[in-house]
């Protein structure tokens, strides 16, 4: 049975959505949580790195260097989020 890789992407990124802020992934654990998550569908490291591709390159999740690499949701800068806290108000 083949593994929808688009599935396996989102449920990627709820689990980094879901922690946003309060604790950022290494694309290892995110890659090891898929793989026993479809661990019964057969599904490889493989189609697991294919869906954080599908992430990255989308834009919804991006790497990120502290102290080592991470994935996580893509910041807002400086002007930008002035600009939304003004549309807020």
């Amino acid at each position: 049975m083949a593994v929808d890789l688009n599935q396996v992407a989102e449920d990627m990124y709820q689990m980094v959505a879901e922690v946003h802020g309060v604790k950022k992934y290494k694309p290892g654990d995110l890659l090891k949580a898929m793989e026993k998550k479809y661990k019964d569908e057969g599904i490889s490291k493989r189609d697991c790195k294919a869906a954080m591709r599908i992430l990255i390159d989308s834009e919804r999740l991006v790497y990120t260097y502290f102290n080592g690499s991470w994935v996580e949701l893509p910041g807002v800068e400086g002007a930008a989020r002035a600009a939304e806290e003004a549309a807020k108000k």
